[in-house]
């Protein structure tokens, strides 16, 4: 049984966001649809260029978390002031820091993708992918933060709005400048990057003009005290999303090395898989948002049942979600491949996620209320032991194991492994400890 009362706040919270992160995810379709028109070589090169493109947005962790714990924590004892000082300071922040990261990922692109197992055409055609994402990292950064301060006040509509607006005029540029329509010149993957950066551009644009409805004012200011703040309570969730994605480097390295093939497989089914994964971040945020404002206030034990109980919801949403992607793996699949071994492969990996996907909801739901209750160290323990014991290694080992024509088998199986084993970890800690773990900042 699920309380009926918080599963309505929530779901207050939760819903735009839901809209809003199901728009990226078909959008990410998008993208993936009009690429896969220039073949399984593109796509393939999309994939191995997004997860190196993961490892670059790391940096923009530590002020976003930060930002969005202490800004929840400050609206949740009645200090807007405050509120729009951190996020203001931490826009700043967020924006500086950007710029040497993304001309790193300018110079470096190269020799980074070729870590990654990538060769030949989708070497080149991932490099030209990645370097204009790299050069996009200000405006990503900055639109990041914004979007905090709306997640920390439960004010997520003018969210929903922004990533509508961004989603469509992603849309648009999508094929103009993949394929090259009229007087726009045909740029490939490059053009699908091109469309993304462009299209955060907008959301950020949204965004910022609608801050009068925060209740606090939010402006772009010189970082001071609350900047230093935010960063030391977010710094263990950069080191965790870090050591996250450069274990998911690593990770998806043992599916490359499986073939072009499985890899591009891989990415046909983690575009797929968005469409429930990234709506399940929205429960994850209302959790986090409602648990900071209760901790804030000094409602510690409210804090504890708040949170439980929309683990539990997000429990529910993930099995029904996860039946989705079972039930529709036989056809979802050819809608971005003719390859019928890309297909089969899709299919597999489609099934194996829809199974796991109940305890990534949970997973994903309690690990942000510990962060939203003050305490970031203890979920970056809990995930990155999980992900390099339980998926990177397994990932190395299992596919050496599997009957031929499957390898990339071994390496889904540490996924599904790995999943599973952080929900129980995380359920475990937090019905126990949660009282001990929690802790007003502000």
């Amino acid at each position: 049984m699920i309380d009926r009362e918080i599963a309505r706040r929530a779901w207050r919270i939760a819903w735009p966001l839901m809209v809003a992160e199901s728009l990226d995810s078909i959008l990410w379709i998008i993208d993936t649809f009009f690429v896969s028109l220039l073949g399984d070589t593109a796509v393939a090169a999309v994939g191995v260029g997004g997860y190196l493109g993961w490892l670059f947005f790391v940096g923009s962790t530590m002020m976003y978390m930060g930002a969005l714990v202490l800004a929840s924590q400050a609206i949740g004892a009645g200090r807007g002031g405050d509120a729009g000082r951190i996020i203001g300071e931490s826009v700043t922040s967020n924006t500086v820091l950007a710029v040497p990261i993304g001309l790193i990922g300018y110079y470096a692109a190269e020799p980074m993708l070729i870590l990654l197992n990538a060769r030949g055409e989708v070497l080149a055609e991932a490099v030209d992918y990645f370097r204009v994402r790299a050069l996009g990292l200000p405006v990503v950064y900055a639109y990041l933060v914004y979007d905090a301060a709306y997640r920390a006040a439960g004010l997520t509509r003018p969210v929903l709005v922004a990533t509508g607006g961004g989603v469509i005029v992603n849309t648009i540029l999508d094929p103009l400048l993949i394929l090259g329509i009229g007087p726009f010149p045909a740029m490939g993957v490059a053009g699908a990057s091109l469309a993304s950066v462009i299209a955060t551009m907008v959301n950020l644009a949204i965004l910022h003009v609608n801050t009068t409805v925060l209740g606090f004012r939010v402006k772009p200011v010189k970082p001071s005290a609350w900047a230093l703040k935010a960063a030391r309570v977010g710094l263990p969730s950069m080191v965790e999303r870090l050591a996250f994605v450069t274990g998911n480097v690593a990770y998806i390295g043992s599916v490359a090395g499986c073939g072009d093939k499985p890899l591009a497989a891989h990415t046909i089914g983690v575009r797929i898989e968005s469409l429930a994964f990234l709506p399940m971040f929205s429960i994850a945020t209302a959790a986090g948002s409602m648990v900071g404002q209760e901790v804030g206030g000094g409602r510690v034990l409210e804090a504890r049942r708040v949170g439980w109980e929309i683990g539990k919801a997000s429990l529910l949403f993930g099995g029904l979600t996860g039946a989705v992607l079972v039930l529709g793996s036989g056809f979802m699949p050819l809608l971005f491949t003719e390859d019928p071994e890309v297909a089969r492969l899709s299919r597999i990996y489609l099934v194996i996620a829809g199974l796991t996907e109940p305890a990534l909801g949970l997973e994903m739901t309690i690990a942000q209320t510990i962060r939203g209750a003050g305490n970031t160290i203890v979920p970056t323990i809990v995930n990155l032991a999980s992900l390099y014991t339980l998926r990177v290694i397994p990932a190395y080992i299992l596919p050496g194991y599997m009957p031929p024509g499957l390898c990339v088998l071994g390496a889904w199986s540490a996924m599904a492994l790995d999943v599973v084993g952080r929900g129980v970890a995380l359920s475990v800690i937090y019905r126990r400890y949660f009282t001990r773990l929690a802790r007003r900042l502000v």
